[in-house]
């Protein structure tokens, strides 16, 4: 299994709220994450910070290596960290409603579970198709999946785009988990909401495929979205079961 990432700024902003990283456990389970800073708030970049560090820290003490204690780990720390987040927001009067999007893959022989809250995505590329496997908690999508409006009505929402879930901010921190095949020719692509703004799926699919190390295809992610003008963040986090260099 090979895993690349890179952040920046993006092309149009000073400071990087968005965080990145990769841990292994004690049993060599490995976790990959992508926070993104809600930027309407006050130290966005504190909390994506604090996220992806501390749930890296808590994940390689573990002996985690089958898929439901990986569930329970997931929900049993975002809610520890959420009381982080908001305990760090009352000692800090310009961190009190800091918050952050998060979306974390935990990998296994075969399967990937998928956690996220907020607009964060994880994509997989299986047999040329690549899809989003992740939910963007926004009003428009929260709103369409009970009901309430149409697809076509929820574009016309009044901030339809706005984040619903997400770490920081209230006690209330429910992240959605989910599991799916993730076999030996599949690729994982983890990222907050800034290159999908600027680049569709068959941009982001021909960098991913592109014959160059895996390594180079991140880079490129990012290179592309800031060439496309990005006017926020962008991360790129890819994971291929491929252990060639140069994987097809």
């Amino acid at each position: 299994m090979q895993i690349a990432f890179y952040t920046d700024s993006g092309a149009k902003r000073v400071e990087n709220q968005d965080y990145v990283g990769a841990f292994t456990n004690q049993k060599g389970c490995v976790m990959v994450m992508v926070a993104d800073g809600v930027t309407s708030t006050e130290g966005g970049e504190v909390a994506s910070a604090m996220a992806v560090e501390h749930f890296g820290y808590a994940w390689e003490k573990t002996t985690i290596e089958t898929i439901n204690p990986s569930i329970t780990w997931l929900k049993e720390t975002v809610i520890f960290e959420n009381d982080v987040i908001l305990e760090a927001g009352k000692r800090f009067d310009d961190l009190k409603t800091m918050a952050t999007t998060l979306v974390v893959a935990v990998l296994f022989e075969e399967q990937v579970i998928i956690g996220n809250l907020g607009d964060s995505k994880a994509f997989l590329l299986h047999q040329d198709n690549l899809n989003q496997i992740s939910f963007d908690h926004n009003l428009k999508n929260e709103l369409v999946r009970t009901g309430t409006v149409s697809q076509a009505q929820a574009e016309n929402v009044p901030n339809a785009n706005s984040v619903t879930r997400f770490l920081g901010v209230d006690r209330h921190a429910d992240i959605e988990i989910k599991q799916h095949a993730f076999s030996e020719d599949d690729m994982l692509f983890l990222t907050s909401d800034g290159i999908t703004k600027v680049l569709n799926k068959t941009t982001i699919k021909k960098i991913m495929t592109a014959k160059t190390t895996l390594d180079l295809r991140a880079h490129e992610l990012i290179r592309s979205a800031n060439r496309n003008g990005a006017s926020d963040n962008v991360t790129a986090l890819l994971v291929s079961r491929n252990n060639e260099e140069d994987t097809k």
